[in-house]
């Protein structure tokens, strides 16, 4: 049996982001800015202190809103038809710096929202529509308009024909989804799967990421099985490769409850029925759970329902497709284990089907953070109302301290043999006895059994009594988890308890399971263990098995002292051997507090680290409704009424599906600010049999400019508007370049090139997998317009952003190469081939690598270990994994820098003496390799300065003469504008180029148009550039370059004609 760690839901159980080519762990580059003066033209026209946040993406306008002012105080609004209409006026204007053209907009909704109206406006281009692109403007009661925020995509320019079909596309995501699921499942074993939703629409690669992309033509196809599979896959509708993909698994009063699926035979309980009736305990706790989250909705917020439309709120109970314990939301049933139904879960699982009908928040990256942590705060705020699992005390919380009832994070070390000696990443079971800050050391031996089942059992994964009992006797033993067989247990539990029998009759006083490399350690949730046990990652374990007995350091990395289960999630469910998260204090279970937190999730599993980072809105709610001093920040209590009335309308009035944290923080400060005054309830569930009831609300106390204060605190304390940084995982290519010789030594060069007269003295070879049908190679040019202000002659491999995929004349699969002349092995210390490279290529699929050839040989893959520095760090896919590069499954230099659509430039060093065959005197050949498939590149490698070097030993040294003092040499500025002729609402760049014979000047140069200051930037190599975009009036304008000068260099200047059209 396999058993599966799956779920999106309500507890990470090890899935991952489903790996595609365009989703990389990388940090977000700066993109392209909105124009100096639409910016300073929006502040101008506005009345009152206005605030400007950027959206990440694009580097457009994402969030402008102003607290104590009106955005366009020459249109007034006292109905919804003049709202819509002042928000339409303001947009006919300010549209471009949200990233759209005017004419892109739509308006769709006119709402009234609390103390006035929300205009709401999609966009398309083409009659496609945008991926996410919403933007909302809000417009209060006395008729000014707060706040327009949301995400638009810049500068639209594609073909909106697609040569995929839709029924293709279908099909497609549907082979895509059956063969690698999101949860890790493995090829067909998904069953039922169809294409429930499939959408032509415009896609902005990086848009869940918050990075900047090329907008692409897309399929946006809905796959599904209706039960515990649902996932978005995106398409590229040219070439049909996945773009992105994720789980959507987020895992009138009308109720349904079904017992293992939602057969109408399987209906155990509708509303009207009498209750409980036969309903076991987690059944009832469904209905309760529903009713409880219908009534504090509707009683607080006037919501009927998750769609607002009083929907019949369905539920599943001890669903088998759920690798338990677990919960979800699937988009059509909320799904629950045995024993995983307390009413904060339950609450929580109702909170992804709010969140999906309101602000409809991508379940990737920080936006699926978010996601998570309202389902969190929604069944918290229930948990905190409501009359059930109330476990006490419920005092309110130390800062700083862990709840004695939640388990401590432990810190295991290998401590010998020293061989394999180090820290494990580790976390201990739910269900054990409690660790402590007593250290243990424990010797630990690795647990051989019996290989006695046929369909996939290993020696030392305990299914069977053990065999080295003896040895076991009065030690801890080490276990592999093996989840492809279970054990032939029929749960989660079941396997991990069998084990853990067989290892106490072996006399054994603990237990390490070894994790699967591809999850990370898990505290097994479910099974209850009699000694202490724990899991280590898949790395460590393969240390104990090198090892096969060692001693380790295992202790409680965290104290608890705080006596309270206030703000502790899932603590009321058994199956989970106590609670999941902690909402006060997220540090105790792993999870960051603040966004610079060591804790802040950066890599791409579990979508981008949505269980882990949701810490940090957690905290913020936690930290508004009880107060405390954090981070340095002291946060006023405003209470629960009011902290979940601020979060209920920031959800339902300003998120968008693409929201982060800083669109967060923005949208509860404009969320407050549209309450201040305003009627507000206490939040008000009812008591009834059931769960809940129709009831009539408190008014809450009314929130004040000083509750607006503290929301500001909160966001400052956990730092929901500041990047995390520590997620910048750096360029794909080194740039500490070391010293290629030691002290004592300097570095010769036997033979070089620097690409100055382009290609000559090289040749080139190709292999053009679809040469039969027509298609061509794409060989290898002289530059002089390198990226990255790399001056002179370069040689470029291109990687096209176009050809085919349908292996027909377009199709550009293949490899070319460029081909060195001889060169002979020189003589000497430390023989090195570097070359200087930039590399910016479609991930995975298409790539470049060194070849050489020794003596007239074959040529063969430069071996990874011969690398001394920046050595290629990927292999790329192969045929079978669907990629038609002649060069898949060699490793090879593939991506691009940090998140970025580019590269930059960096060194590579290769040990000649580590090549195979190469010895003094031998002739070599260097072949550069650029290799794709037939579609979607991005840009390519550059090549230069292929230098051969040894190391020879220094002169001595000699006392060099002073050199004369000189004055300022003089300079010259050149500019350039492309284009020089644009479209009102496009962008331009401004080519500033200043030179001088005494070499590069350094400094800045200062950017007017029209006499007007358009920005100050800093020369790299002599060059500088700025994008702007052309908000200008119709007509001719003059840009001016001013270069300032510097201690050596004097100023100059030009200047050129920009015209722009309408």
């Amino acid at each position: 049996m396999k058993l599966l760690k799956q779920g999106l839901s309500l507890a990470l159980l090890g899935a991952g982001l489903a790996a595609v080519p365009t989703v990389q762990a990388l940090a977000a580059p700066p993109a392209p800015r909105a124009a100096p003066s639409i910016v300073q033209q929006i502040k101008q026209e506005a009345r009152g202190t206005v605030r400007i946040s950027e959206e990440s993406a694009t580097g457009r306008v994402g969030f402008v809103r102003t607290a104590d002012g009106d955005l366009l105080p020459s249109a007034t609004a006292r109905t919804a038809t003049q709202a819509a209409a002042k928000a339409g006026a303001y947009l006919d204007t300010y549209a471009t710096a949200f990233g759209a053209r005017r004419g892109e907009l739509q308006q769709t909704a006119v709402r009234k929202a609390r103390g006035g109206w929300t205009v709401e406006y999609v966009q398309s281009y083409r009659g496609v529509p945008v991926f996410a692109g919403e933007l909302r403007a809000h417009v209060d009661s006395q008729g000014d308009l707060t706040a327009v925020n949301g995400f638009a995509v810049p500068g639209l320019d594609l073909d909106v024909t697609p040569t995929i079909s839709r029924a293709d596309a279908a099909a497609r995501a549907v082979r895509l989804v059956g063969a690698a699921p999101s949860d890790k499942r493995t090829a067909g074993q998904v069953e039922g799967l169809e294409a429930v939703a499939n959408d032509l629409m415009v896609y902005r690669m990086g848009t869940t990421r918050g990075i900047e992309g090329a907008s692409v033509l897309t399929w946006v196809v809905e796959v599904s099985n209706r039960s515990d599979v649902r996932e978005t896959v995106i398409l590229d509708a040219r070439t049909g490769k996945p773009v992105n993909r994720w789980s959507m698994i987020a895992h009138n009063l009308s109720r349904e409850v079904y017992e293992e699926s939602d057969a109408p035979a399987n209906l155990v309980w509708e509303e009207g029925d009498p209750f409980p009736g036969g309903l076991d305990e987690d059944q009832a706790n469904e209905v309760s759970g529903a009713g409880e989250t219908y009534w504090m909705f509707m009683n607080t917020f006037g919501r009927d329902s998750y769609d607002g439309l009083g929907a019949k709120m369905r539920t599943v109970n001890n669903d088998p497709s759920i690798n338990c314990p677990n919960a979800n939301w699937n988009g059509e049933t909320t799904n629950y284990c045995t024993g995983v139904s307390s009413d904060d879960t339950v609450s929580h699982e109702w909170g992804h089907a709010y969140t999906e009908f309101t602000s409809g928040l991508i379940y990737q990256w920080q936006s699926g953070a978010m996601n998570e942590a309202y389902s969190d705060i929604w069944g918290e705020t229930v948990d905190m109302t409501n009359d059930r699992y109330n476990e006490t005390p419920d005092t309110k919380r130390v800062e700083g301290d862990c709840s004695v009832y939640t388990p401590a994070l432990i810190s295991v070390e290998i401590t010998a043999p020293a061989g394999v000696a180090g820290p494990c990443e580790a976390v201990a079971a739910s269900g054990g006895p409690a660790f402590t800050t007593d250290v243990l050391t424990p010797q630990v031996v690795v647990g051989l059994d019996a290989q006695d089942l046929p369909n996939g059992d290993v020696p030392t994964d305990g299914c069977s009594p053990f065999t080295n009992a003896a040895a076991i006797d009065g030690n801890w033993v080490f276990v592999d988890e093996n989840l492809d067989t279970g054990c032939d247990a029929s749960s989660l539990a079941d396997y991990y308890e069998g084990v853990a029998d067989n290892a106490v009759s072996a006399g054994a006083e603990g237990i390490i399971f070894g994790g699967d490399p591809a999850f990370a350690p898990w505290d097994m949730p479910g099974a209850t263990f009699t000694i202490p046990a724990l899991q280590v990652d898949g790395d460590s374990g393969t240390r104990f098995k090198t090892a096969g007995t060692s001693t380790v350091s295992v202790t409680a990395a965290t104290t608890a002292n705080d006596d309270s289960y206030r703000w502790l999630s899932g603590e009321g469910d058994p199956a989970f051997g106590g609670a999941i998260r902690d909402m006060w204090n997220p540090n105790c279970y792993g999870d960051p507090g603040k966004v610079s937190d060591e804790e802040y999730y950066c890599d791409t599993a579990d979508s981008g680290g949505v269980h882990t980072n949701s810490g940090v809105v957690n905290h913020a709610y936690a930290l508004l409704v009880d107060g405390s001093t954090y981070n340095g920040v002291t946060v006023p209590a405003i209470g629960l009424d009011k902290a979940a009335n601020i979060f209920w309308q920031a959800q339902l009035e300003y998120l968008t599906p693409t929201s982060d944290f800083a669109d967060l923080a923005d949208a509860l400060a404009a969320s407050c600010t549209d309450l201040v005054g305003q009627d507000i309830n206490e939040v008000t569930i009812g008591s009834s049999p059931t769960g809940g009831s129709q009831a009539v609300p408190a008014l809450a106390d009314p929130i004040t400019t000083g509750d607006c204060a503290a929301v500001q605190k909160a966001s400052e304390a956990v730092e929901l508007a500041k990047d995390p940084v520590q997620c910048n995982f750096g360029p794909l290519l080194a740039k500490n370049t070391p010293a290629l010789c030691g002290e004592g030594f300097t570095s010769k060069v036997t033979w070089s090139e620097d690409f100055e007269d382009g290609l000559a003295g090289w040749t080139q070879d190709e292999d053009v997998v679809n040469a039969g049908k027509g298609a061509k190679g794409v060989p290898w040019t002289a530059s002089t317009s390198a990226p990255g202000g790399h001056a002179g002659g370069v040689a470029f491999g291109p990687d096209p952003t176009t050809g085919s995929c349908l292996a027909d004349a377009a199709d550009i699969s293949g490899r070319n190469g460029l081909i060195s002349p001889a060169v002979t092995y020189p003589t000497g210390t430390a023989p090195r081939l570097t070359f200087d490279h930039y590399v910016a290529t479609e991930i995975d699929y298409d790539g470049a690598n060194v070849k050489v050839s020794v003596n007239g040989g074959p040529f063969a893959v430069v071996p990874t270990e011969a690398y001394v520095f920046n050595a290629p760090g990927a292999r790329l896919a192969t045929a079978d994994e669907d990629n038609t590069n002649p060069m898949g499954g060699e490793v090879a230099f593939t991506g691009t820098d940090g998140g970025e659509p580019t590269g930059s430039w960096g060194t590579s060093i290769v040990n000649l003496a580590a090549i195979p065959g190469a010895v003094p005197g031998a002739s070599l050949k260097f072949r550069f390799d650029m290799g794709r498939d037939g579609c979607n590149g991005v840009e390519g490698w550059y090549v230069d300065n292929v230098k051969v070097q040894v190391c020879e030993k220094n002169a001595p040294p000699t006392t060099p003469p002073t050199p004369p003092t000189a004055g300022k040499d003089d300079t010259r500025t050149k500019v350039t504008l492309k284009p020089a002729k644009v479209e009102r609402g496009d962008t331009f760049k401004v080519i500033a180029k200043v030179k001088s014979r005494a070499g590069d000047p350094r400094g800045e140069v200062r950017i007017t148009l029209d006499g007007k200051k358009l920005d100050t930037v800093r020369l790299k190599d002599g060059r500088a550039v700025l994008k702007v975009e052309a908000a200008f009036k119709k007509g001719k304008h003059k840009v001016v370059v001013t270069y300032l000068g510097s201690r050596n260099f004097k100023k100059s200047s030009d200047d050129a004609r920009l015209r722009v059209k309408d």
